[in-house]
């Protein structure tokens, strides 16, 4: 499976990867406008990503405004909601109301804290049924 791994951090973008080897196939954005650009390419190619990590504040553009564009891109395409890829959402904010935000206006399947540990990261895909 490919994931798309979005945050302006690098050092966060290689510590996921490093954690996902052997899991997923990643490939890494730096913001939000790199990552709907990569989405569609994939998604155009028939190639496209089985899950995608988004940080939520990231310069250029957030993560709640690239999930609305990967959320149009899946609707051009005549792709449900519920048929979507699952997006995992990273952020160092955990409000009750951040929270309810990043599943709302990401539509995501998930949302981890930062900084995220291996073991919760791994946990969490596994209740998604992305790995064992």
């Amino acid at each position: 499976m490919r994931c798309l791994v979005v945050d302006d951090d690098e050092l966060g973008r290689e510590l996921i990867v490093q954690y996902l080897e052997g899991v997923v196939d990643c490939e890494t954005a730096e913001n939000g406008v790199r990552a709907v650009e990569m989405f569609r390419d994939a998604f155009e190619g028939g190639v496209p990503y089985g899950l995608i990590i988004l940080d939520i504040v990231m310069p250029e553009m957030d993560g709640h405004a690239a999930a609305k564009e990967i959320r149009l891109i899946e609707k051009e395409w005549g792709v449900s909601i519920s048929d979507g890829v699952p997006i995992l959402v990273l952020s160092s904010l955990n409000t009750p109301h951040d929270v309810i935000q990043a599943y709302v206006s990401a539509k995501s399947a998930a949302h981890l804290v930062k900084p995220v540990h291996p073991e919760k990261l791994l946990g969490t895909l596994s209740k998604l049924g992305i790995c064992k």
